[in-house]
């Protein structure tokens, strides 16, 4: 079964949880948020009946928004820093009986270095592997799309060979601002049950600059250049049974559709599945203060379950909530908030 999810980057005041509850959710991914919001999340969770799910960096406490998560350097003080984020994001998770981790791979700034690139990957991909190993608790890394040497479905799938506990988070939009011939179906194609989440909205490359993640609508055309989601959707999720699909737009704004319409829309399409398609094992559901229901690499049944980067040459992309800005000239720089 896949379970709809939303994103708390859909939140005009990040604090009140309640404007989530209109998507009717069975999982949450919360980003960004400090360790004084962790009592309040658990609560909110348990009383909506509803999944965690996180997205590094969480928890959160510094003073400034994070604008550079670099995993895979090339400053090592910066992968290091990544490394840290993501250890406390995996340990939090596991405290919340989280569905998953997501986190963005690999650095998607400029410059792009090939000298050390395998090994900065190679490094960062070991030590998830182990934390999501030890924990109990998948991480998933989301596809960006700057990086000359990884952004596309095969670079994804071989960077992941051989790190079972590892998976992508397929966001349709990063991949569809690719272009068609490094789509979203190309990544579902190439990873299949390896997506075992996916960031959900609409977009195009000419609205990108301005609109960033808009809210997924039937009203939304591929003549128009945004992806046909009635027909891809289901599509996408026959080739990977993805165990969540998470809704990951901006704020909504005047003349969007109403969260209600959102949430049964893509609900609809997700029941659109075929049924001999299984769901990928994942880890059960924690009690609070105990141990995993189930050791990672153990079979069992999984309740499933940004930003920056831009195309070469095309819009850079941003994540949810963050403000419109025009599409920087030269190399990609996204920013990460």
């Amino acid at each position: 079964m896949t379970l709809l999810g939303v994103s708390s980057g859909v939140l005009a005041d990040r604090t009140d949880l309640t404007g989530l509850l209109a998507y009717e959710p069975e999982v949450v991914e919360f980003y960004n948020y400090p360790r004084s919001m962790l009592a309040t999340i658990e609560r909110f969770c348990a009383r909506h009946g509803i999944r965690p799910a996180l997205h590094a960096p969480v928890p959160y406490d510094e003073p400034r928004p994070l604008r550079r998560f670099a995993p895979t350097g090339p400053d090592p003080q910066e992968a290091a820093t990544a490394l840290r984020l993501t250890e406390a994001t995996v340990r939090c998770a596991a405290d919340l009986g989280a569905l998953h981790v997501v986190v963005h791979f690999p650095s998607p700034y400029p410059p792009y270095p090939l000298a050390g690139f395998d090994s900065w990957c190679r490094d960062f991909l070991d030590a998830a592997c182990g934390l999501a190993r030890e924990h109990g608790v998948p991480v998933l890394v989301e596809n960006l799309s700057a990086h000359p040497l990884l952004h596309t479905a095969e670079h994804y799938r071989d960077a992941l060979a051989g790190h079972p506990e590892l998976g992508l988070c397929l966001d349709v939009g990063h991949a569809h601002l690719l272009g068609p011939e490094h789509g979203p179906l190309g990544y579902a194609r190439a990873l299949g049950p390896v997506v075992r989440s996916m960031h959900l909205y609409n977009t195009t490359s000419a609205r990108y600059p301005e609109h960033g993640h808009e809210p997924a609508h039937a009203g939304q055309s591929a003549a128009d250049g945004y992806l046909p989601l009635a027909e891809l959707l289901p599509e996408l999720l026959d080739l990977t049974g993805a165990p969540a699909v998470v809704l990951e737009h901006r704020p909504p704004a005047p003349g969007d559709p109403e969260p209600e319409q959102i949430g049964r829309w893509i609900r609809a399409l997700i029941g659109h599945r075929r049924p001999d398609r299984s769901t990928p094992d994942g880890p059960g559901p924690r009690t609070p203060g105990g141990p995993a229901l189930r050791t990672p690499g153990s079979p069992g049944p999984r309740t499933p379950g940004g930003p920056a980067a831009r195309t070469p040459g095309g819009p850079a992309l941003r994540t949810p909530g963050e403000p419109a800005r025009t599409a920087p000239t030269g190399p990609p720089r996204p920013a990460h908030t």
